[in-house]
């Protein structure tokens, strides 16, 4: 059973989790240009994502709202007509195309930045699993067309991870869902790729969900989009 609101209060993590959650906004100042730092597709990438905005099917876990917006890093505008693809575990650290879960694509979509260069996702908290902490993955594709709700023949222009601040996600892991018996919770400081490939830079801001139901995170992704000469 997805953790409610009452089960928070239970567990003792209502202060993170219900109480004085900042209401976020997109900046309306020039936001920093800063390129986002490129990091590793990981073993579990699959070349076939769908576009949908609900990726959950059915996984368990505590509902997440997951925003992003994509800035051309050439005057820092918002890059519009990109394709945006995300995948993660679920709560108990599985992926989905692979193993036992091979038939399955719960927890992968893509979907195309509209004129803000924004997407959103609609998923759950993702888990864990042995030397990485809580993070989803992220792919920008650009320059392809969409046929048969898949996008094709684009150009990958940026792959990165995303993350959640720390105290709230080790919260969280204490809930039944996202329980391992006899495996520790890896904390982004023991989380190699995390460490070695600046993931303290892909930080999700992250709120309470404006229904008052899961959490809602947010992340900018500034990108280069000239192709190599």
């Amino acid at each position: 059973m997805d953790p409610t609101r009452r089960q928070f209060v239970q567990l003792g993590v209502g202060s993170l989790f219900l109480l004085q959650w900042p209401r976020l906004a997109w900046a309306s100042t020039t936001p920093s240009c800063r390129l986002s730092p490129e990091q590793t597709a990981g073993p579990f990438y699959l070349d076939d994502a769908l576009l949908r905005q609900d990726i959950t099917d059915g996984k368990p876990g505590i509902p997440l709202l997951l925003q992003f917006e994509a800035l051309d890093a050439e005057g820092c505008r918002p890059l519009s007509g990109a394709a945006l693809e995300i995948w993660h575990c679920d709560a108990q650290g599985a992926y989905s195309g692979v193993g036992a879960n091979e038939g399955s694509r719960f927890l992968r979509g893509m979907q195309v930045t509209d004129g803000a260069g924004r997407v959103e996702f609609r998923s759950i908290l993702p888990g864990y699993y042995p030397g990485r902490t809580n993070h989803v993955h992220v792919k920008l594709h650009l320059g392809g067309h969409i046929r048969e709700g898949r996008y094709l023949s684009g150009r990958d222009i940026h792959t990165g991870q995303l993350y959640f601040p720390e105290p709230i996600v080790r919260e969280a892991m204490t809930l039944p869902t996202y329980r391992h018996p006899g495996e520790e919770w890896t904390p982004q400081a023991r989380d190699y790729i995390f460490r070695r490939q600046q993931g303290e830079q892909s930080v999700a801001t992250l709120s309470q969900a404006s229904t008052g139901n899961g959490l809602m995170a947010r992340l900018t992704l500034v990108v280069a989009t000239r192709a190599p000469a």
